[in-house]
């Protein structure tokens, strides 16, 4: 499956599929020459190394070569990388083209002219930590992504990767916006690259008209237009539109939707009218797989969901494949779509490279997700200390570099300090993780589901004294831990039975108060890897999992399963 945007006119060269592999352990990519190793191994693109029997969860840099065969020279190549983890650096022909410290970022690199022929392209993919980043600060090499975050740092290609062999000028995308659901009219931003100077003749069409319309633009200018015998982009009826646009050289096909989205007072407004979110947290992560997902595992994710009643899912906690928010779009899934981040410190958002990698993510994420429907909010830094200055100061930061981006969008963050945020202010939803009874200060003699509607209660309170009296509020994350098959009829945590009942109590709650919530997103959708041996605490992820999955890791369903598609389906 090809994402959208299409280049039907382009030489497009596909890199995916079996290359060279060697590995070396506990050494950093500045360390390897990866042109001329001898390989050992084969590996998958794309694949994670570190899933596969021989490497697992091994920490190092993976090299990989292949051949390829261009048939016609090119002035220009771009080389497309959907996704990788965590450094990565690529040559072809021995000339280094490219560098990411961008995990799960779909990154592109400029090659130079490209002559016909066969060539050889490498990669030094690197899932090291830094030796002295820790979870007090960041390391000098990897900043975005810490050894605590809890969902595991797979090494490898996410995602895949092509050769796109352009003229000097080719155009880049084309962002499409709805500015009007009664009449069809869109705005078209259109960007090129390579040689951006002077204005671009460009005819385009959508795909309810035969004929072509000329204008003269030139790079990052924006036109207004009406979408002829347009059809409305809803929940129930999820209808897609597509723009073809032709310069003298080069051609896109970008895939869009009608329908507005806005933060009213204390609702979302789906094409005006209120939504309430009904999902799941889904993180990219199978235990043959690592993150890079297949289609046919994204589709039963996607079926799950709509079986449990869902019309959410948030992508925690990095940017999404394209291929998965394309399926959202036409199955009609409403998402959040967030930038990389998990629990980060006061001392690393300091950091002013930290601060520069996590924005430049940001605009990544906004730039190659902006044109699906599906796509209604924007977040970053899952659970940042919101509560510093510097949380503060990273959360204006962030905000305002996605406004300028995209302007269209409500914006939000999941903050975790219930009690003492300083930062919800700034966003546009307010969005709370608490997990009652499970994580934090247990009260004895309480059953932990006891706990939850007072917890939300103070919850409520807090940010609507501090954040704001009317904005949008919803539950980011709340459930708990069900081991599959810990089947026990006394309902004792860990257990199937528990967690049904936790994870019921947490949505009638949630359901009880429909004046000042507007949605929730459950922890979470399916078990996923998280960070293996970090200490001798007992309480450290067993199985090297995050066990709160409605599904287990292989997408067996708990008990808990039903419980949501039940109390869902009356939401």
């Amino acid at each position: 499956m090809q994402a959208f945007p299409l280049y039907p006119e382009r030489t497009i060269t596909d890199l995916n599929g079996i290359w060279q592999f060697r590995f070396c352990e506990k050494t950093y990519l500045e360390d390897v020459c990866e042109e001329n190793f001898e390989p050992n191994d084969i590996m998958c693109v794309p694949g994670t190394f570190d899933t596969t029997p021989a490497y697992r969860c091994k920490r190092g840099t993976g090299l990989y070569r292949r051949e390829f065969l261009l048939t016609k020279d090119s002035p220009r190549g771009i080389l497309k990388v959907g996704a990788i983890g965590l450094r990565a650096r690529f040559r072809i022909d021995g000339r280094e083209v490219g560098f990411t410290n961008l995990p799960y970022s779909g990154v592109e690199f400029e090659t130079g002219p490209l002559k016909a022929g066969r060539h050889v392209i490498t990669a030094a993919i690197d899932n090291n930590f830094d030796k002295i980043s820790t979870q007090y600060g960041p390391g000098d090499k990897m900043k975005l992504f810490l050894p605590y975050y809890d969902f595991y740092a797979f090494g490898g290609f996410y995602r895949g990767i092509s050769l796109h062999q352009v003229f000097e000028t080719a155009i880049d995308r084309v962002q499409v916006r709805p500015l009007c659901i009664e009449t069809g009219r869109v705005s078209l931003r259109f960007l090129f690259s390579g040689s951006t100077e002077g204005k671009q003749s460009v005819r385009f069409r959508f795909d309810t008209e035969t004929g072509f319309r000329t204008v003269e633009v030139g790079h990052g200018e924006t036109i207004e237009c009406t979408v002829p015998d347009f059809r409305l982009w809803t929940l129930e009826k999820p209808e897609l539109h597509t723009v073809e646009v032709h310069t003298a050289c080069d051609c896109i096909v970008e895939r869009f939707g009608i329908r507005t989205i806005k933060a009213g007072k204390k609702q979302i407004l789906l094409n005006g009218k209120p939504v309430y979110l009904k999902g799941f947290n889904r993180h990219e992560s199978h235990p043959e797989f690592g993150a890079a997902t297949p289609e046919a595992v994204m589709l039963e994710d996607l079926q799950n969901l709509r079986d449990l009643n869902c019309n959410f899912v948030r992508g925690c906690h990095y940017s999404q494949d394209q291929r998965f928010l394309d399926f959202c779009d036409e199955f009609g899934i409403l998402v959040w779509e967030e930038s990389l981040g998990w629990g980060n410190s006061a001392e690393q958002m300091a950091d002013e490279e930290f601060q520069e990698l996590a924005e430049a993510e940001t605009r990544i994420m906004v730039r190659n997700s902006i044109n699906h429907p599906s796509v209604i909010i924007w977040a970053f830094l899952n659970e940042h200390h919101s509560h510093t200055p510097e949380g503060r100061n990273i959360t204006e930061r962030l905000v305002n570099a996605i406004k300028e981006e995209d302007s269209s969008r409500p914006v939000t963050f999941a903050c975790c300090h219930s009690t003492d945020d300083i930062s919800s202010e700034l966003v546009d939803i307010i969005s709370y993780n608490i997990y009652p009874g499970w994580i934090g200060d247990h009260l004895v003699g309480v059953e932990p589901p006891d706990e939850i509607p007072p917890k939300q209660k103070t919850t409520i309170e807090y940010f609507r004294r501090t954040a704001s009296a009317d904005k949008p509020m919803i539950v980011s994350e709340m459930g708990c831990c069900g081991i599959y098959g810990q089947r026990d009829i006394a309902k004792t945590q860990w257990s199937e039975e528990f967690q049904a009942e936790y994870v019921g109590a947490v949505i009638r709650s949630v359901a009880s108060v429909p004046e000042e919530l507007c949605g929730i997103t459950i922890w979470q959708f399916n078990d996923a890897m998280s960070f293996h041996r970090m200490g001798a605490d007992i309480r450290s992820k067993p199985l090297g999992l995050n066990l709160a999955g409605a599904f287990d890791k292989f997408r067996r369903r708990k008990l808990v399963a039903d419980v949501v598609k039940d109390l869902y389906k009356d939401l």
